[in-house]
């Protein structure tokens, strides 16, 4: 059926007539029908000239275009957006949005959709922005950096394009923190998507450790919303006074960009040039400086045979910073290392990164025989124990091994591993390798957590039992191997393995118990309350676009998750700058 103009005098003032008090003036509505499905509805807006009542303008060369298309059924309603900025070049994303009620007309969706009221400003950095119930539309130029202010309580809404190149013009997250806190320290932080909302709401899960002072952040209900190509500020309770001032708006001036860069060249002078696998003279030299730690590595009892014993435990003062499943993903260590104050409070001595085995053999689609990222990934990580030997520690997983059973898609990893070692480093180097696998720990307790690689040991233990639990070859495997219990894997464990686990160690059932090896679903990175076990998690950092971490923030432990980028290329790209 051909579209057909849609008769305005029959749509309602308080929907769309009264437009030009909405964010963006509505150009055009047309209704097709599209079947069974429902109705068609295609809305084309475009950016006033007129941006607040300040009279000020954009310049035809930054304005921005926005169209807008939106099918709605009988049951939901998706939407695609397109942004055009001043470089000409069209960017788009996507996303469902499932309609709370399965009986709203159409009437009743243009309105949803254009309200609440709001009025469109240009904020300069001599102006403080007051929000009193009436929603603010900020358009998004270069990288604006926000300050908001709500009482005692200051946040900083900041942007994060990434580091490794941002395309100009196209859309990118926020990050909302407290300053006072994410400067100083390992601290929470709110993520902002492109059309995705932040609300500030004591029920959210967690969201109470981003601020300083809480019930001045929870006492309004302020809200931002992310279009692409502008923020929308609201706080309804007006009598407080919220208040939004622009700190600056170039990505060099970008408080969390700076930090960033700073972080990933210290890794440089760490590694000691390019991010490239070493030599075999040199790699092995490490790696016997590496067992020879292990030998001697705090908080870990000798076992009966004189041996490094399985059950590391981490000084109570010590923040942790938890690490799943790697599987030779470069990117995602260096994410991890770069963000939030990690490398800063591993340098001071306050944070330790705790990586939950399994750091070689990749899983990404055509890469499962790949081995040199294998070998650089262990590099990497030995350069940093040798660096850091009281804040870096690794617990043992089922592919950090030469084991035959290793296999991935009928490819035999650890095999080739083996292989691949032996070609590349020499005996020398796999011997020192083996003994490393030989010396590392199976567990690690702390006040805050405990955490291993697979699962727990079903079987009575005690402390002592896994200071020496190389003497029992079923502990290692369950701690190695295991899984949950699913339909899948009817002889993985259970609630009642975790409490005996729990009992064992003398633990409460309130101090999580994280675990990795055993991903419930293709594209997530954090399972809270893994199998519906109370305070039991499952952490994969492997995912090529995320990656999840735990770490300790006000005495709990907390879930972050950080998107991903290139950064072994662009690092590599840097230091070859330098070189020049």
């Amino acid at each position: 059926m051909r579209p057909s103009k849609v008769d305005k005098s029959r749509i309602k003032s308080s929907a769309i007539s009264s437009s030009l008090s909405y964010c963006v003036p509505l150009i055009s509505v047309s209704v097709s029908d599209s079947g069974a499905t429902g109705l068609e509805l295609v809305i084309v807006r475009k950016e006033p000239d007129s941006l607040s009542r300040s009279g000020n303008r954009q310049s035809e060369g930054s304005r921005q275009r926005h169209y807008q298309s939106i099918s709605v059924s009988n049951t939901r309603c998706s939407e695609e957006s397109i942004y055009s900025g001043p470089s000409g070049k069209l960017q788009s994303f996507s996303g469902d949005h499932y309609l709370g009620h399965m009986k709203r007309s159409l009437l009743q969706n243009i309105r949803a959709y254009f309200s609440p009221a709001c009025e469109t400003v240009l904020l300069e950095k001599s102006r403080k922005l007051r929000l009193s119930g009436t929603p603010f539309r900020i358009p998004i130029e270069g990288y604006p950096e926000y300050r908001i202010e709500m009482g005692k309580q200051t946040l900083y809404l900041c942007p994060d394009p990434g580091v490794a190149g941002h395309e100009a013009g196209s859309p990118y997250d926020f990050i909302l923190f407290d300053p006072e806190r994410y400067f100083s320290g390992i601290s929470h932080f709110q993520r902002l998507s492109p059309g995705s909302t932040l609300v500030i709401d004591s029920n959210i899960e967690y969201q109470e450790h981003v601020f300083s002072f809480p019930r001045e952040a929870f006492r309004r209900h302020l809200s931002i919303s992310h279009s692409g190509d502008a923020l929308v500020f609201k706080d309804p309770i007006s009598e407080l006074g919220t208040y939004v001032s622009l700190i600056g708006d170039t990505l060099e001036t970008s408080s969390n960009y700076g930090r960033r860069r700073t972080a990933l060249g210290r890794i440089l002078e760490i590694f000691g040039g390019p991010l490239e696998p070493l030599s075999a003279h040199k790699a092995t030299e490490a790696l016997m400086q590496v067992n020879e730690l292990l030998r001697h590595e705090s908080g870990r009892q000798k076992d009966s045979l004189g041996n490094p014993g399985c059950l590391l435990e981490l000084a109570d003062h010590i923040t942790p910073i938890v690490v799943g499943d790697l599987h030779a993903q470069l990117d995602n260590l260096l994410t991890v290392l770069s963000e939030n104050a990690f490398l800063d409070s591993l340098e001071n001595g306050t944070a330790a990164l705790i990586l939950l085995g399994d750091a070689v053999h990749s899983e990404q689609p055509g890469r499962l025989e790949e081995m040199d990222s294998s070998l650089l990934m262990m590099d990497l990580i030995f350069m940093l124990k040798i660096r850091y030997p009281e804040q870096v520690f690794f617990i043992i997983g089922n592919h950090d091994s030469f084991q035959h059973e290793l296999m991935k898609q009928g490819i035999p990893q650890g095999l080739l591993w083996k292989k691949h070692v032996i070609a590349s480093r020499g005996e020398a180097y796999r011997e020192q390798l083996e003994l490393f696998y030989q010396q590392s720990p199976l567990l690690i307790l702390s006040r805050d957590f405990i955490a291993c690689h697979a699962g727990p040991a079903r079987r009575k233990i005690s402390r002592q039992i896994l200071v020496d639990a190389h003497q029992f070859l079923d502990i290692v495997h369950d701690m190695t191997w295991s899984r949950i219990r699913t339909p899948a894997f009817p002889g993985g464990y259970t609630p009642g393995d975790v409490r005996q686990f729990r009992k064992g160690l003398e633990v409460s059932s309130e101090i999580p118990f994280i675990v990795g090896h055993h991903p419930f679903t293709e594209d997530d990175t954090l399972w809270l309350n893994a199998g519906r076990i109370k305070q039991h998690h499952i952490v994969i950092s492997a995912r090529s676009d995320r990656v999840g971490i735990f770490t300790r923030i006000d005495g709990r432990m907390v879930p972050q998750i950080y998107p991903t980028e290139p950064l072994l290329d662009w690092l590599n790209r840097q230091a070859a700058i330098d070189m020049h």
